[in-house]
């Protein structure tokens, strides 16, 4: 049995990451509350006055980054489709790994961050990699880690046309489920927002939610 292509990642590969980030830079420079609530929030899972080791998927120039860094003492991986973005956050942010590529394929060893963090991706990754990037988030997040996972905040599962190019889609649900299916992730914490004002909106196509994850492959299992 031959699969589908996975049309949206060579896409964004090719040049639409690229288009991505030239059309949202201004937006992504300007100031955000949403964003300073999203990032303090992460902060706050984050052991104080330890390098934690913090991997972004999807991370775009790094401002998310560079933002938790100011809060707390990390070192930053990022990974991102868009190598104009990546070329752009190298150079403003020295202090940041960051690398093209995507997160069905994580060029990282298993268990290497303390933090995976999905910075607002998943929405767009094809429906016959979802699980591959699920299996590569949790590879490569150490025991006893933080997953974070920033996306839309749908009442319930929904598909609809990406804008921006003929053929792609948006595809929005909960993905924290996709994890939390697994006995070895326990919800800690959940922010909704509105993507722009920085509080919760009633509209479910407005808000994008926070869920922060804790993996514990010890606790899973209750000896019977």
């Amino acid at each position: 049995m031959t699969h589908p292509a996975p049309i949206q990642r060579d896409e964004f590969l090719a040049s639409e990451g690229n288009q991505w980030f030239a059309r949202n830079r201004s937006a992504l420079d300007a100031a955000s509350p949403a964003r300073e609530r999203i990032v303090d929030r992460l902060a706050g899972q984050l052991a104080p006055g330890r390098a934690t080791r913090v991997l972004e998927i999807g991370c775009g120039q790094g401002q998310n980054l560079a933002s938790l860094a100011d809060r707390q003492p990390i070192e930053g991986h990022g990974i991102d489709p868009s190598s104009d973005a990546v070329a752009s956050g190298a150079a403003r942010y020295p202090g940041l790994r960051l690398q093209v590529g995507t997160a069905d394929a994580l060029p990282f060893p298993d268990g290497a961050f303390d933090v995976v963090w999905f910075g607002f991706c998943l929405y767009l990754v094809d429906r016959p990699l979802l699980q591959r990037v699920v299996a590569e988030a949790d590879r490569v997040l150490a025991d006893g880690g933080l997953l974070a996972i920033l996306d839309f905040d749908p009442d319930v599962p929904c598909a609809r046309p990406y804008h921006h190019r003929p053929g792609l889609m948006s595809y929005k649900m909960d993905y924290a489920a996709l994890f939390l299916a697994n006995p070895a992730y326990v919800l800690v914490d959940k922010l909704s927002t509105s993507h722009t004002t920085g509080q919760w909106d009633p509209d479910p196509q407005e808000r994008v939610a926070l869920s922060l994850c804790r993996k514990n492959l010890e606790q899973a299992y209750k000896a019977v």
